[in-house]
């Protein structure tokens, strides 16, 4: 018998970096008994440190009063003991470093010494959390909790079921991100990337084959998305800010060797590897798509995408999102949502369909998939039946 959200009390986090100690943050604001837990000592003093720190500035933004805050830090505790942390843990945070075989052991390990009741999560962008759960004798008790960078300030949270996860566990799930303040979407199939990285790729991985087959430029695009489209950031300025490129590149081969539903099957655009080649990651490495040695911010110039149809972009965003609605991934709304808390997009994807037609969209998803010349990718690009029902019926997704 699994945990209910009304009998929630304490919450265990294991990992205390970056996104760890951001989680334990929220979690003991909210009012939880919360331990934080990592093997390195430093690390758990540094993470004690940062929540202090962002607590402040919470305090400071006029988000929370000291009052709550010195509350919230009382009810932390810091330990390098696994079995301090989740002897008596409700709720179980594994945010380790994003590595499948690394989360594989600490879920072993969680298994051996959390209480049987206890609801075990992992905090991860996209591996496969099917795999996870089937390292414990409780797979039915382990979910996904995908949370955003920095935690404390994204409100969005992605709740991922696998083939094991009952719908009343999602609901718990669901529940306690809503206890610590923040917007729960559910990820309703265990698929690589989730929801809103997956509605991130076409937009980093379109735009890259557009410049790679000479087009369009990098600036142009960028201009267009962000002075026209209204996106926060450029394609390009956004993977240089990410790191996207290294860490497409680099998890190429594990997302074709994945053999989950939706899984994909074609290798990233050349253009990529051509940057990763020369070490050009992004911002980190001073240089990616753009040059960062003499500035910290790309030159795009306002008026260099006025002549780009911004639908080459938004048309297979918009046909991975009905995909995702046509498999049963994940409910419009949800997708929507994720798209504008996630990504701080100026619309959803389904919205948009709506704005200009699926019609419309239809005709350029087919343009942007006949200029590939791969026939995989042709077929991994081409539109979905779902948008192609819409298409012909005049249907809305809303």
């Amino acid at each position: 018998m699994v945990v209910e959200i009304s009998d929630i009390e304490t919450v265990a986090i294991i990992g205390s970096g970056e996104m760890g100690r951001g989680i334990a943050a929220v979690a003991a604001l909210a009012g939880y008994e919360t331990y934080v837990n990592d093997i390195d000592e430093s690390q758990l003093a540094e993470a004690q440190d940062n929540i202090e720190w962002s607590y402040e500035k919470s305090v400071e933004n006029g988000a929370t009063t000291e009052t709550e805050t010195d509350a919230a830090m009382e009810r932390l505790t810091f330990t390098t003991d696994l079995e301090e942390a989740v002897g008596d843990a409700d709720f179980v945070t594994e945010a380790a470093v994003e590595q499948q075989s690394v989360k594989e052991d600490i879920f072993a390990d969680l298994d051996e010494v959390a209480p049987e009741d206890a609801l075990l999560a992992t905090n991860t962008s996209g591996l496969n959390i099917t795999q996870l759960a089937e390292t414990t004798d409780r797979p039915e008790q382990v979910i996904g909790t995908h949370w955003f960078n920095p935690p404390m300030l994204m409100e969005l949270v992605e709740v991922i079921m696998t083939e094991h996860t009952p719908d009343d566990v999602a609901g718990t799930a669901e529940s306690i991100i809503e206890s610590f303040d923040k917007t729960p979407i559910r990820c309703k199939i265990d698929i690589p990337s989730f929801i809103v990285n997956r509605l991130m790729r076409p937009y980093g991985e379109e735009p890259a084959w557009m410049v790679y087959r000479g087009e369009h430029s990098i600036r142009e695009i960028d201009s267009a998305m962000k002075f026209k489209a209204r996106f926060p950031m450029g394609p390009f300025e956004l993977a240089d800010y990410t790191g996207g490129l290294q860490v497409r590149v680099e998890g190429e081969q594990d997302h074709l060797e994945d053999d989950r539903p939706m899984s994909y099957d074609t290798e990233v655009c050349p253009i990529l590897h051509q940057l990763y080649e020369k070490g050009r990651y992004g911002r980190k490495t001073d240089a990616g798509y753009y040059d960062y040695s003499e500035s910290d911010e790309p030159d795009i110039p306002v008026d260099s995408g006025q002549g780009f149809d911004t639908l080459l972009v938004w048309a297979p965003i918009i046909n991975e999102a009905a995909k995702m609605v046509e498999n049963g991934v994940a409910t419009v709304e949800d997708i929507d949502t994720g798209a504008k808390l996630g990504g701080n997009w100026p619309t959803g994807p389904l919205e948009k369909c709506d704005e200009v037609g699926a019609d419309v969209v239809l005709e350029c998803v087919t343009e942007v998939a006949n200029r590939h010349t791969d026939t995989n990718k042709i077929a991994e690009t081409l539109p979905c039946d779902l948008l192609v029902e819409k298409a012909k019926s005049g249907e809305t997704f809303y």
